[in-house]
């Protein structure tokens, strides 16, 4: 099967969007541009569609590195409580915070990159919004069920298994076509977290009933680029 054929059948694939996500990782690290420049035979829609999937999943999974030490090589997950999990980091990634991305690059766990579909839209390079872009953090235990937040030094004994992370990636408000997000709202090419936005749950790209542990979810693959990411232009259509 060429490349174009499993690129394309992934996407549509119920539970191939890990090994997707891996090929995009993979022409990432080859090419210093969008890695969806070299994906030449899927439609621009479906490129950018898996690029804003892949910036979310690698917020993702840069933020839970830090989370669990991968910085110092370190492995708290599965090992400590709410309390021991946080006393080594900053506050900005305890349980139950929502991280703005402007905050996770200025912490040094992720570089920015441009806005592929604003950038193809306007012409010039242009930023995701730092500020409306970020990720919710919930600390779950071994059974996946979340743990409430609490304050330092009053967590129960449950281990925090894993993190389970919602990811909102907006961009500047589209002047074209910004539905289904009110004129002049940024955009959300994926929401996972209504509440921080000020949205519903009804806004919601991703189902959260089928992919309840966040962006990094592993039951069926994981969510799929072409259900997961709204773009301005689908109101063009």
């Amino acid at each position: 099967m060429c490349l174009k054929d499993r690129l394309l059948h992934m996407l549509k694939s119920k539970k191939g969007n890990a090994l997707l996500l891996a090929t995009a990782g993979a022409i990432a690290a080859t090419f210093s541009v969008y890695f969806f420049v070299s994906l030449t035979t899927l439609s621009e829609d479906s490129k950018q569609r898996v690029a804003h999937l892949y910036n979310a999943y690698q917020m993702g999974q840069s933020l839970k590195g830090k989370i669990d030490g991968a910085d110092i090589n370190q492995a708290r997950l599965g090992s400590g409580t709410e309390d021991d999990i946080e006393a080594p980091i900053d506050d900005v990634f305890h349980n139950g915070k929502f991280i703005p991305l402007k905050t996770m690059v200025k912490k040094a766990i992720i570089i920015a990159a441009d806005d592929p579909t604003a950038t193809a839209r306007g012409g010039v390079d242009t930023p995701y919004d730092l500020n409306n872009s970020g990720v919710l953090i919930k600390y779950a235990d071994a059974a996946g069920a979340v743990i409430a937040a609490t304050e330092t030094g009053s967590a129960s004994d449950t281990i925090v298994a894993d993190v389970q992370l919602f990811v909102n990636l907006a961009g500047t408000p589209d002047t074209a076509s910004n539905t289904p997000y009110a004129d002049g709202e940024p955009f959300y090419y994926i929401l996972m977290d209504a509440d921080t936005a000020g949205l519903t749950a009804d806004d919601h790209t991703v189902d959260l009933v089928q992919f309840p542990a966040g962006i990094l979810a592993t039951n069926e693959g994981g969510p799929q680029a072409e259900v997961s990411v709204v773009l301005p232009q689908d109101d063009e259509d």
